[in-house]
Parts: structure tokens; C-alpha cells; sequence
């Protein structure tokens, strides 16, 4: 589960001299790193797991919304597949 403040900080000139091995580090501890530059916040860097698994918890919470919304707004009339299929010929 990634925290909500990286807890490993790089600098900008860290990656410009040892950019390799700082981006092997970042995919091997699957920790985010802060990256700041002259004392102020400039990105983050997540390894490709923690990045993958932000992006199926986003996925899930907007479907979750979508699913909220669509059973809000649903009547209480239902249709089988027949009664479908009747109206779209």
C-alpha cells in the first residue's frame, strides 16, 4: 500500500549522476521516492508495481462510483433479454 508521503527522498542531481542505479533501486524496493530540487517537491517516482497497483485501485473506486450512480438512477422496471431483443428488430 503506498503512503501518502514517500519516506525515500532523492535530489535532481542524484538521478543526473547515477541515474541507473537510482531507478534500479526505486523498481527493486517497490517504495516511492520523492525527488526534490533546491529544497522543493518536484515528482515522484513509483516502481512499476506500486504504479500498476494505483492504477487498478483508481480503476475500482471510479467503477465502484459508476455502479453507485447507475443503481441510484435505475427504475424499478426490469426487462429480459426477449423484451430486448423485441424492441431492437
Amino acid at each position: 500500500m503506498l503512503s501518502p508521503m514517500p519516506k525515500k527522498i532523492k535530489t535532481v542531481s542524484d538521478f543526473q549522476r547515477k541515474t541507473k542505479p537510482t531507478f534500479d533501486d526505486i523498481a527493486a524496493s517497490d517504495t516511492p521516492v520523492l525527488v526534490m530540487n533546491r529544497n522543493k517537491k518536484v515528482g515522484v517516482f513509483l516502481s512499476p508495481k506500486a504504479y500498476n497497483e494505483l492504477v487498478t485501485s483508481y480503476e475500482d473506486y471510479v467503477d465502484s462510483k459508476d455502479l453507485s450512480e447507475a443503481v441510484r438512477d435505475s427504475s424499478d422496471t426490469f426487462y429480459t433479454l426477449d423484451e430486448v431483443a423485441e424492441q431492437l428488430e
